[in-house]
């Protein structure tokens, strides 16, 4: 069996920038063991596999880390758009994914795209004592929005946050083994975040579209703002606009190519 593989890095501006997703597109779904096998071989934070339906602008989709399948993921669904309106249907402006998370959609805009995520709804949560001194890091507040969450006082904390520290953190904080690390930006930025999460086999990620979804409604709230600038500050990075729409958040950003190939089993 040959499978195709894309290789694309989302909400990247450069190469070598923003979070690199596998696509795989398939005919029809393949055994979750196998798929997870094919997500550990590719070993990146997330392979995507897209199956097509009898309307071209609507695909199935389903995401995998190396340890698990995950309910949502935004820069693979970003990605999985990429490949299809660049590579397998040019033609179109926009195709709608129907996921564990409901459809979700993607359009083109200009060189880049715009992706339509369900919005999260950030909650009281306190961060347990012994996450707090893992972390090693004073906080200003928390929540949790699907993922728990810390808000530091500055961006140069959150740029600066000892990554070993963040995992062990990470591990403390919740079941989930998962941790966004936020704090407002500076100049032209609203906010900034980081984001780990052990728990599903991934570190830290470089840039976090469910992430950024679920902390974006905390940011309005707090900034009065509904279209924001941010920063995941990995040490990939990558740069996101966002618009806060009711209960939806629209990501904006770019794709950039990086490798295609076969996957021979």
């Amino acid at each position: 069996m040959k499978l195709d593989l894309y290789q694309i890095d989302a909400f990247a501006d450069a190469p070598f920038t923003g979070n690199p997703a596998a696509v795989v597109p398939l005919t029809d779904w393949l055994d979750e063991a196998l798929m997870l096998k094919i997500a550990m071989e590719n070993n990146l934070a997330e392979t995507a596999f897209i199956v097509p339906t009898s309307d071209k602008e609507k695909w199935k989709l389903r995401w995998f880390t190396p340890a698990t399948e995950v309910p949502l993921c935004g820069h693979a669904t970003f990605a999985s758009a990429a490949c299809i309106l660049r590579h397998i249907h040019p033609e179109l402006n926009k195709v709608d994914f129907n996921t564990k998370s409901g459809e979700l959609r993607v359009s083109r805009d200009g060189e880049g795209f715009v992706m339509d995520l369900p919005a999260g709804h950030p909650q009281d949560w306190a961060m347990p004592d012994e996450a707090l001194e893992a972390l090693g890091v004073n906080i200003i507040d928390s929540g949790i929005s699907i993922y728990p969450f810390v808000v530091l006082e500055s961006e140069q904390l959150v740029r600066g946050i000892n990554v070993q520290k963040a995992i062990n953190a990470a591990r403390l904080a919740h079941p989930s083994q998962e941790l966004v690390v936020t704090a407002h930006g500076d100049n032209d930025l609203d906010f900034v975040l980081r984001f780990f999460a052990p728990g599903v086999g991934v570190n830290e990620d470089p840039v976090t579209g469910s992430a950024i979804t679920y902390i974006t409604p905390y940011w309005a709230q707090k900034l009065g703002k509904h279209k924001m600038a941010l920063y995941q500050a990995s040490p990939r990075g990558g740069f996101v606009q966002v618009a806060l729409n009711s209960d939806r958040v629209l990501l904006r950003g770019k794709a950039q190519e990086y490798l295609r190939g076969q996957i021979m089993l």
